[in-house]
C-alpha cells in the first residue's frame, strides 16, 4: 500500500486474527534473538502477528474518539474505553469491538488495567492534559488528540512529565505532520529551495457561528442534563455552569472555558506545519509579537473574559499579524483561501489539505531532494507512512514520533499567545525563552488559571 494514501477505514480489521497474545505464549517461545522493548512483546512474524499486537485503551468515545479508535484497531486490539457519555460508550462498544470492550465512566480504571499498553485520548480539549499526565504516570504509551494544552502553565507541566517518562512513546494527532503535500512542503522550506521566507499567511476557515451573538431570546436555552451524561464531571477543571445545548458535546471548542476556539483547533495544524517548516518548533524560538487588533468576537469582552455565558464566546474572525523569532512576518487569518502560503526570496508555494501550488511546485524545483535520505530525516528516522503506523513504530522501535508531544507544545505556545492577545484586545510580546510576557502582569496572568477544587490538573 503507498504510504501517502492511507485509508480512511480499517481494511485490515477483517483480516486481524483474535488470538490473546498472552494465550499464544502458552503454545510458542519467542527466539531469544528477539529483542523486548517495553510496553509488549517483540514481532516473531511480523508487526501484525497476533502476539506482537499491543493492547490499547480509549479514552473519548465520541466522534473524533471513535475514528480514532477504529484506526488504532488496525495496529492493536482494544481491551477497553472509557467515556462520561454512557450513550455514547455503549454505542461505541457495540460499534467497535461488539459490546466486548471492558466500559467504564471513569477513565482511571482503564489506566489501572496492566494488560493495557497504549491509551488513545479523544476527550474534550480541557481534560486533554489532565488524562496524559495520568497516563503517563500509569507507564502507559499515550496518543492524544490535538490541541494538547488549554495553558501554557499545562504544557509546562505536561512537558516536564513527558521528559520524566521519556521511555514511553507520547504522540499527538496532528495528522497534516504525515500527509504528503504537508511534507513536501516543510521539506522544500528546510531544504531553502523558496530561499529565506520572509512572510508566511496562514488561513483558516472561519467558525460556522461566525456572527455576532444573536438577541438574548435566540441564544441558548438552560436545559436538563441527558440522560446518561455526566455533566458535573465533564466540566472537569472549568468553572461550573448550567448546562446549556451546545456548551457540551461537539461545540465545546467555541468555549474559552473548554478550548482555544479556532486558534488552537486549526492553529494545531496549520501553525504546526508553519514552525516545523522554518525549524522554530523548538524550545526558546518562536512567536515573539502578536497584534491582534483585527479579532472579532460573538460576544462583549472585558479583561480578557466573556462578559455573557449563554453563547459561544472565542474569536471567530480575524487578521492578526505577528513576528516570528527569526524575522518572519506571520498573518494568522480567517478570510483567505483555507492553507498556508509560505513567500520567499526565490519563489512561493500555497498549501492546504487539498493541493499543493506554485511555480516551485510545477517546475519541480525539489525532484533532487525530495528522496528517501530526506525525508526520513524530516520524520525522525522512521519510513514515511500514516500518523498511526508511525506511533506504534515508535513504541516498538523507540524514538520520537513524528507529531511529537515537544514540538507540538512549541505550537500550542503560539496557539495561547494569539488567544490571550485575541482575548485582551492589544499587542502583546512574548519571551519565547522564559515563556512569559514581559513587564506584562495581565497578560502572565493567562498563562495559568485556577482550576476548580477536586479536578485540579496539577
Amino acid at each position: 500500500m503507498n504510504a501517502w494514501n492511507y485509508p480512511g477505514t480499517c481494511l485490515m480489521e477483517e483480516l486481524n486474527m483474535r488470538l490473546n497474545r498472552r494465550s499464544l505464549l502458552k503454545l510458542t517461545s519467542l527466539t531469544a534473538a528477539s529483542v523486548c522493548v517495553p510496553g509488549f512483546l517483540p514481532c516473531a512474524f511480523g508487526e501484525d502477528a497476533p502476539n506482537n499486537r499491543p493492547q490499547f485503551g480509549a479514552i473519548g468515545v465520541g466522534d473524533r474518539g471513535r475514528e480514532d479508535t477504529r484506526l488504532h484497531k488496525a495496529k492493536a486490539d482494544l481491551v477497553a474505553m472509557a467515556d462520561l457519555d454512557s450513550n455514547r460508550l455503549e454505542a461505541a462498544n457495540r460499534i467497535l469491538c461488539e459490546g466486548k470492550a471492558a466500559a467504564f465512566s471513569d477513565y482511571r480504571k482503564v489506566l489501572d488495567r496492566q494488560d493495557i499498553d497504549a491509551v488513545c485520548i479523544a476527550t474534550p480539549d480541557h481534560w486533554h492534559t489532565k488524562v496524559c499526565l495520568d497516563a503517563l504516570a500509569a507507564g502507559k504509551h499515550v496518543f492524544c488528540e490535538k490541541p494538547l494544552t488549554l495553558t501554557q502553565k499545562e504544557s509546562q507541566v505536561l512537558r516536564a512529565k513527558a521528559q520524566e517518562c521519556s521511555k514511553q512513546t507520547f504522540a499527538v494527532g496532528t495528522q497534516r505532520r504525515m500527509e504528503k503535500n504537508f511534507a513536501r512542503a516543510v521539506n522544500m522550506v528546510r531544504q531553502g529551495l523558496l530561499g529565506k521566507i520572509h512572510h508566511v499567511t496562514v488561513s483558516i476557515s472561519k467558525s460556522f457561528n461566525a456572527t455576532p451573538a444573536p438577541p438574548i431570546d435566540q441564544r441558548f436555552k438552560l436545559l436538563p442534563v441527558p440522560e446518561g451524561f455526566d455533566w458535573e464531571t465533564w466540566q472537569g477543571q472549568a468553572p461550573v455552569f448550567p448546562y446549556r445545548e451546545n456548551r457540551g458535546h461537539l461545540r465545546f471548542r467555541y468555549w474559552y472555558e473548554y478550548a482555544g476556539g479556532r486558534v488552537a483547533d486549526w492553529g494545531a495544524h496549520y501553525l504546526d506545519t508553519t514552525l516545523w517548516a522554518l525549524d522554530l518548533d523548538r524550545p526558546g524560538v518562536g512567536i515573539i509579537t502578536v497584534d491582534p487588533s483585527d479579532c472579532l468576537h460573538p460576544l462583549p469582552m472585558k479583561d480578557g473574559y466573556p462578559t455573557e455565558h449563554d453563547y459561544y464566546n472565542t474569536a471567530y474572525e480575524f487578521d492578526m499579524k505577528a513576528t516570528l523569532s527569526n524575522g518572519t512576518l506571520l498573518d494568522f487569518e480567517t478570510r483567505r483561501n483555507d492553507g498556508i502560503l509560505f513567500e520567499g526570496e526565490k519563489g512561493r508555494i500555497f498549501i492546504n489539505c487539498a493541493r499543493i501550488t506554485g511555480k516551485p511546485i510545477e517546475e519541480e524545483w525539489d525532484k533532487d531532494c525530495f528522496g528517501p535520505d530526506q525525508m526520513s530525516a524530516l520524520f525522525k528516522g522512521k519510513p514515511v507512512t500514516d500518523h498511526i503506523t508511525n506511533f506504534y513504530s515508535c513504541i516498538r522501535e523507540g524514538g520520537l514520533p513524528t507529531s511529537d508531544v515537544y514540538s507540538h507544545l512549541q505550537t500550542m505556545a503560539a496557539c495561547h499567545v494569539f488567544n490571550i492577545a485575541a482575548r485582551l484586545g492589544r499587542c502583546l510580546t512574548w519571551d519565547p525563552v522564559s515563556e512569559t510576557f514581559p513587564n506584562d502582569a495581565q497578560a502572565n496572568s493567562f498563562l495559568e488559571r485556577e482550576q476548580r477544587k477536586g479536578y485540579e490538573v496539577y
